[in-house]
């Protein structure tokens, strides 16, 4: 997988948004560097990965607060989403320390695929919404 690289295409319209998710995507990148992906053990895998996933946790905080604060209707989906997402990487996160040998391609793939859509495609959704409300 090539690295994501961040472009305008990626922006939600909000500011913090913007940049919690550019953190992400390095994150991301970090993660798919060949180098880190060769041992199932690696501590780089899980050091990073326990990283991204409690960034993330806050970066879902952060953006389901803002979409309650402004009443978005689809709130509830997005808390969804973000529920299986939690659910299939604690799932993934734990084969990975126990050391099976499919998950780090399992799991890049998962993370690679899962963020790229949710950002372009999930959370494109509120940006007019925000846009319309002034929310910058």
């Amino acid at each position: 997988m090539e690295p994501v690289k961040w472009s305008k295409e990626f922006s939600v319209g909000v500011e913090e948004l913007d940049q919690q998710h550019q953190q992400l995507i390095k994150m991301l990148n970090r993660l798919l560097s060949p180098r880190e992906t060769i041992d199932t053990h690696s501590e780089t895998i899980s050091e990073t990965l326990l990283a991204m996933t409690r960034y993330a946790q806050g970066h879902f905080k952060t953006e389901e607060s803002l979409l309650e604060a402004y009443d978005y209707p689809g709130l509830q989906e997005q808390k969804q989403q973000h529920r299986a997402y939690r659910k299939k990487t604690v799932g993934l996160s734990m084969d990975t320390t126990l050391g099976v040998d499919t998950v780090p391609e399992t799991l890049l793939s998962y993370l690679y695929d899962w963020w790229i859509h949710h950002i372009l495609d999930e959370d494109m959704k509120y940006k007019p919404f925000f846009a319309a409300k002034g929310v910058k």
